[in-house]
């Protein structure tokens, strides 16, 4: 997988977790750049989700 490619996995996956607390976000949404504690930690446990089940780090590709 390319780094855009990655990302947008990780931000969906980050939307599904989300969803699961009860909330949602427009498909598209960029939870690497959310500043709401809830988005945020949506986004880190996709980043923990993403090392644990494809040994790929995204720790440092989406800091744009």
């Amino acid at each position: 997988m390319i780094d855009n490619e990655i990302i947008a996995e990780a931000n969906s996956l980050a939307r599904d977790f989300y969803g699961l607390m009860g909330y949602g976000v427009p498909k598209g949404y960029r939870f690497h750049r959310a500043t709401h504690p809830k988005e945020h930690l949506c986004w880190q446990m996709a980043v923990v989700a993403f090392k644990r089940l494809r040994q790929t780090s995204i720790d440092g590709v989406a800091r744009e």
